[in-house]
């Protein structure tokens, strides 16, 4: 059996299935395929999505009602430790001020069907085996539904590769990696849970907790009264060995005081997940006959909460960059260059600020003396740090330019602590 088409997209998760979207809303015949069967959780994340993510969302007509129904709207990112508190309103952009802590089974599910409303041919549980080669050109996959499914052979003038870090086109056409960063690998392990106490009476939040030296956690209130808990840290350290990833995560999860007082009680509903030495890279974006998007092209360490973002931002700049070869504006081969171009002008510079920012909190040891100590307790407890800490957070400004204003936002903030604490002293003692 063959059957042909503009695209064909293997992997049918945000990347995937927001590029379909964009395709068949510019008129390509578009196939896109997923070999698991939706509603499913994909194999590890626990994601959350700002402002910038739901403005590329609504732009091709998926329904945030459906994909965060039941879910609270996130207003504030807190950091929570032994040194300081600060919390971080996220501000207006595309105008929402507010986040998702996704459920990744109903948001994927959700794009999947927006992507067959916008006119894509779609298909789940169909497993993508092999690619088709008309010499040096891919045209086509093989493929089947399910285990015992007839093999069929599905022809395209271009095939995406949209399944994630493992991505069958990027291994087949031995696609070169670019700026890959190895130093500093990390891995994070993951549950979901039902019956989390609140942080406070003041809402939703996302809340990053200290852990021990190389690690840290992050909760965040999800869909329909769960709460994800999530814990990330350098990959040698989070090797469980015969302890077992289970015991391992419940473990640290133990250790710290704050977090195992909002577990007391609580219900682990899901198996404890996990993603082993996260990749750095972008790979070649294509070649004759393919082309790569999301995690498959760019992977990039989750400190941040910049993936789903980068998704399906790649997403829209490749079905731009297609809308210009099918047009005959450019050649395939300049259309790629123009996608790997404009998507590394986006998402380079805060690539670069995650990496170090790994580096910073994951992998160096500081012994600060009790100045410094109050140093730093000034500055993220300052309200100019959270103001541009959330613009950076919703990509209002770019890293680079957070770069620059930092160190004048951090001596004003030093400048302004001794007072801010002296206020609160008095309010202390007045009331």
């Amino acid at each position: 059996m063959t059957a042909s088409y503009d695209v064909i997209i293997i992997g049918g998760r945000p990347a995937g299935a927001t590029l379909a979207a964009r395709l068949a809303r510019q008129g390509a015949r578009t196939l896109l395929l997923e070999r698991a069967q939706f509603p499913s959780l994909p194999a590890a994340s626990s994601p959350i999505i700002y402002a910038p993510v739901m403005h590329l969302l609504d732009e091709i007509g998926a329904d945030e009602n459906e994909y965060a129904r039941g879910t609270p709207r996130l207003r504030r990112v807190i950091g929570d430790n032994s040194q300081f508190k600060a919390t971080i309103p996220i501000p207006l952009a595309d105008g929402r001020n507010y986040a998702y802590a996704i459920d990744r089974a109903r948001f994927d599910a959700a794009l999947f069907e927006n992507a067959r409303r916008q006119g894509a041919d779609v298909r789940d549980g169909f497993n993508v085996t092999d690619l088709v080669w008309d010499g040096e050109r891919v045209v086509g996959v093989v493929g089947q539904a399910g285990k015992d499914g007839v093999p069929e052979t599905l022809r395209a003038e271009i095939v995406v590769g949209a399944e994630g870090r493992f991505s069958l086109v990027a291994r087949k056409t031995g696609a070169a990696t670019f700026d890959e960063h190895t130093a500093n690998p990390t891995s994070l392990y993951y549950a979901y849970w039902r019956g989390v106490r609140p942080y406070d009476e003041d809402g939703a939040a996302a809340v990053a907790y200290e852990g021990g030296y190389g690690y840290g956690f992050l909760v965040m209130d999800s869909a329909d009264g769960t709460t994800a808990v999530t814990m990330e840290g350098q990959a040698d350290l989070f090797t469980p060995g015969e302890e077992g990833a289970e015991a391992f995560y419940l473990r640290l999860l133990r250790s710290n005081p704050k977090l195992s007082a909002r577990l007391e009680g609580a219900e682990r509903i899901t198996p404890v997940q996990g993603m082993k030495r996260i990749g750095n890279l972008y790979r070649q974006p294509g070649g004759a006959g393919w082309a790569l998007v999301g995690d498959a092209y760019h992977q990039h360490d989750p400190l941040d909460g910049q993936g789903i973002f980068n998704a399906v931002y790649s997403a829209k700049v490749l079905a731009w960059a297609y809308g210009r070869f099918r047009r005959g504006a450019v050649s395939w081969e300049q259309a790629l260059h123009e996608y790997d171009e404009a998507v590394r002008v986006k998402t380079y510079g805060m690539y670069r600020r995650t990496l170090n920012a790994v580096q910073e909190n994951l992998y160096s040891e500081r012994q600060m003396p009790g100045w410094a100590l109050s140093g730093l307790r000034w500055v993220m407890e300052d309200p100019q740090m959270h103001e541009l800490m959330g613009k950076m957070f919703t990509r209002q400004l770019p890293p680079e330019m957070i770069s620059l204003l930092t160190p004048a936002v951090a001596l004003n903030a030093v400048l302004r602590g001794p007072l801010r604490d002296l206020r609160k002293r008095l309010a202390g003692i007045a009331s």
